[in-house]
């Protein structure tokens, strides 16, 4: 009686599991990316201490500094892309973890030693090249542990974690000494590299490396299911398969052969670059230079400090990111990134509106631009910023998936240094109205690419998305109506 009731227990467990541990340990690697958000949000609190007479370093910083702090970052980040993309297939996505951490880590330190204009513009070049490795290796990390039915879930944690990091830095900067700031922002690429020396390596990687023990005990732990437990045989057989075929290397002369690849990859770049040209992440990291020019005229403000409204911009960014943590496996890829593109076109264009109006002496109330810049900041966080991740790596066999995230987030990062540099001289010739409304054009353009050119990758294979750049699966469905029909 005894025996055969603990049988019936153990049958339960073998068909439930868990995805706690899989959860778990996508959140916790994602922490390089969270360190990543604090350093792009970090020049938004400081930007005026920096440039008063009681800067931190002794010497008023100007806007020339000041620019390039801001896109230094994406100099060396698409350096380090190419490196750690090669690491992780040769060393290991656990090892290029690790080695991505200690640039951060010496960023922080750099800007705690010195804060001279030159020490500060070297330290974010050195948290931007380690941001550039893990924005390529965490993704391939989260990606490889995270079964099927929760991929687009674990995907999204790679840009919560980024927006955390932004209210954090925004909050941190508002309330706490400059040098205090930057210790518990040191502190954290610190916990993540001693984390990561309990965490297992990925199990497709283990597969390459030949080590099937190990790989059964991994994903036994990650599915929280027994190692003999058919579940978990069947996705190890997979994997097998899945290297058998394929030898992950960093290849772009493989990705260029094989043609529907290239369309994939085009989607994908152009579905990443939009993302940049969309106008957020300058806003993030100017955030407090806009509200303070929205708030310029007594008549229209709304009592809050630039600071304050930078916090609440993060705190709607928060929002947006757990949203679409809930929707991205239920809404599905493509609709949720056409509904947000929308949503941030139309309030890039009302922001437009608003600074053109304040030109002509119009005055409109203050609360417009915060709720316009709100409104394209929970869009971005929800829609624009993750899902680009996560189509990138669905629409990738795991042959090529280090390459393509490889060349994507170099030439990314490579925009985002162009965006940001020219962000300042773009606003002085241009004005605030028609940069905001040059952003708006390219979100509501991609609605028409996404409808058009973009296939759907939610709980779909490979095969069935290459079908639809190809126009088989079209085909298929011209010929059953056709069928139908006679």
């Amino acid at each position: 009686m005894v025996n055969k009731m603990y049988k019936v227990t153990s049958t339960k467990i073998k068909k439930t599991g868990s995805k706690h541990n899989q959860i778990l340990m996508s959140i916790v690697v994602c922490m390089p990316i969270l360190a990543y958000g604090t350093a792009m949000g970090w020049i938004s609190p400081h930007r005026a201490l920096l440039m008063s007479d009681a800067s931190p370093s002794g010497t008023t910083f100007t806007e020339e500094d000041v620019s390039w702090m801001a896109s230094i970052m994406f100099i060396f980040a698409p350096i380090a892309v190419f490196l750690y993309g090669v690491a992780a297939d040769r060393f290991g996505r656990k090892r290029a973890l690790q080695f991505v951490t200690l640039p951060i880590a010496l960023g922080w330190a750099v800007k705690l030693v010195s804060a001279h204009p030159a020490a500060l513009i070297c330290a974010r070049a050195f948290i931007g090249f380690g941001s550039g490795g893990g924005f390529v290796v965490v993704p391939l990390y989260v990606k490889e542990i995270s079964e099927d039915r929760i991929r687009g879930m674990t995907g999204t944690f790679v840009i919560f974690s980024q927006t955390v990091g932004n209210l954090l830095v925004f909050i941190l900067g508002d309330q706490l000494p400059f040098h205090t700031v930057l210790w518990i922002l040191l502190a954290i690429p610190l916990v993540h590299f001693c984390i990561l020396l309990r965490l297992p390596e990925t199990p497709s990687y283990l597969i390459k490396c030949g080590k099937n023990e190990e790989t059964a005990k991994v994903l036994s732990w990650l599915r929280s299911l027994p190692p003999d437990d058919v579940q978990i045989k069947e996705e190890m057989d997979r994997l097998i398969i899945e290297q058998t075929t394929c030898d992950p290397k960093f290849s772009p002369k493989l990705l260029f052969a094989d043609k529907t690849a290239v369309k994939a990859f085009w989607v994908a770049l152009i579905v990443n670059l939009t993302r940049e040209f969309c106008g957020c992440i300058a806003v993030l990291v100017y955030a407090s230079q806009i509200f303070k020019k929205a708030s310029n005229n007594e008549d229209t403000s709304i009592g809050l400090s630039p600071n304050k409204q930078s916090i609440l911009l993060a705190a709607v960014q928060i929002f947006g990111s757990f949203l679409a943590c809930q929707l991205v496996d239920r809404a599905g890829r493509k609709p949720l990134l056409a509904v947000t593109s929308v949503l941030a076109g139309f309030s890039m264009c009302l922001l437009g509106v608003w600074f053109y109006l304040q030109s002509v002496s119009v005055y409109m109330p203050g609360w417009v631009p915060i709720v316009a810049l709100c409104v394209c900041i929970f869009a971005d966080a929800s829609g624009l910023q993750p899902l680009p991740f996560v189509i990138m790596t669905e629409m990738f066999s795991f042959q090529l998936r280090g390459t393509v995230a490889t060349l994507i987030m170099a030439i990314s990062l490579g925009t985002d240094f162009a965006l940001l540099k020219i962000f300042a001289p773009l606003i002085d010739w241009i004005g605030y109205h028609s940069t905001f409304w040059l952003f708006s054009i390219v979100c509501l353009s991609n609605v028409f690419y996404l409808i058009f050119c973009v296939p759907e990758t939610k709980m779909r294979t490979l095969e069935d998305i290459y079908a639809d750049l190809d126009g088989r699966n079209r085909s298929k469905k011209g010929v059953e109506n056709k069928i139908e029909n006679a």
